[in-house]
């Protein structure tokens, strides 16, 4: 299923902001002020993450799910991302992989929901 077109870039005043405030740091620097780099290197840091929110259309309204420990405490337990082939008889039941590799997300990893598809995760 492909994703839906976006028309404009949702944080570009934003970044267009943060990109002007970070090539005028960029100057100071260049005159020497080694005292910029910190503020400089945090809004690399905000830049690169509004560009990965932007770029997988993560919001601030995104819902968030952070997977809980397994409740099998073995090093041999773990999580698995099935697709359900609309049927309850999980015999007919795939396992999801991603370029021949299956997904088993780990406890801690975050479940997003961006919207895109009618899911309930609570956040």
């Amino acid at each position: 299923m492909s994703r839906p077109s976006i028309s404009s870039p949702r944080f570009q005043t934003a970044l267009e902001s943060l990109l002007q405030q970070r090539n005028l740091l960029l100057e100071q620097l260049k005159q020497g002020d080694k005292s910029m780099l910190p503020a400089k290197l945090q809004l690399d840091d905000a830049i690169a993450c509004l560009q990965f929110c932007e770029r997988h259309r993560i919001t601030a309204s995104a819902k968030v799910l952070e997977l809980p420990e397994t409740r099998t405490r073995t090093p041999s337990s773990d999580y698995w991302i099935m697709e359900d082939h609309e049927s309850a008889d999980r015999s007919n039941w795939t396992e999801l992989s991603i370029s021949g590799q299956a997904v088993h997300p780990l406890p801690g990893n975050l479940l997003l929901d961006i919207g895109l598809w009618p899911l309930n995760i609570e956040s």
